[in-house]
């Protein structure tokens, strides 16, 4: 229960920060309504998320909605200094006597002398982003950076986390260490598999001529192999993920080619059904071994 609840919370955060990465970019490119409701959602997904609150106070028109939004947002995290400066802004126009925040062409309007009213809707402040080339794609122009190292990266190497966008390799460091297989885990992993297989292998050649023992070997010894293959190399490396995934199916699949020669050798004889209980054990064995190390 504890750890649906935490999968809950962990999925609800990723579509927060998703929702506010899309307020931004609608508030950038001037589409204030899309803005506006893809911040109000993420407030109400999460009412303590300061992004959120302070996002949702610059589309907003209302100078009384800006003021009780930053307020919010301030209540969260008195530290926080945008929120503060805007807000004391705000309450600066406040006192003027406006009820709605100047926008561009207004204050422009205002400068030259023109003092009267102007009926368009007010525009949300635009934030500055800097153009640069992402650091693994030279030729692509990126206004992301990764919320850890700050480096610039572009969409294709951007992923998406409750914290932010991160680069490739500040996400492959976060991981669990277990997760994190270096090439000696690869090598032990292949060579656990490779002698897992090969001595199941010969057993099935030994005990696979016995009435009904070798559908037995298929259906039953294939996925126990497998999963005392993986037993071995957890116990061993401590590591767990795609490339071990990779490395122990390897060598589970160089082991077994003894065994699928000798399948070759009963197929040419006219023993056909001893090359499917052979094909199957082997599926089964790689199958098994691959799924539990995920």
């Amino acid at each position: 229960m504890q750890a649906t609840g935490e999968l809950m919370t962990k999925s609800t955060a990723t579509e927060v920060q998703q929702l506010i990465t899309e307020g931004r970019a609608a508030a950038l490119a001037g589409d204030t309504f899309t803005a506006r409701a893809r911040f109000r959602r993420a407030t109400e997904l999460d009412g303590e998320n300061v992004d959120a609150w302070i996002g949702l106070s610059s589309v907003v028109p209302i100078l009384a909605e800006k003021r009780d939004y930053l307020q919010r947002a301030l209540a969260l995290d008195p530290a926080n200094a945008e929120a503060a400066a805007s807000l004391a802004y705000v309450e600066k126009l406040l006192a003027e006597g406006l009820q709605i925040a100047p926008s561009h062409r207004r204050q422009e309007r205002q400068a030259s002398g023109d003092a009267s009213p102007l009926l368009s809707a007010p525009e949300p402040p635009k934030p500055v982003v800097e153009i640069t080339h992402c650091y693994a794609h030279p030729d692509r122009e990126t206004g992301l950076r990764c919320v850890q190292c700050n480096r610039p990266i572009c969409g294709s190497c951007a992923q998406m986390t409750p914290v932010g966008q991160l680069c490739p390799e500040c996400r492959k460091a976060r991981r669990p260490p277990h997760y994190q297989a270096d090439l000696s885990h690869m090598l032990i992993g292949g060579v656990t598999g490779f002698f897992a297989a090969l001595i199941g292998s010969v057993l099935v050649v030994v005990l696979g001529g016995v009435p009904f023992l070798g559908l037995f070997l298929a259906m039953m010894a294939g996925p126990l192999t497998g999963a005392l293959t993986t037993r071995i190399v957890e116990q061993l490396t401590r590591k767990r993920g795609r490339a071990m995934q990779a490395s122990v199916g390897i060598g589970l699949g160089l082991g077994a080619l003894p065994l699928l020669g000798f399948g070759v050798i009963a197929l040419l004889n006219g023993a056909f059904l001893q090359l499917l209980l052979i094909g199957l054990w082997v599926t089964l064995l790689i199958v098994t071994a691959v799924a539990r190390l995920r």
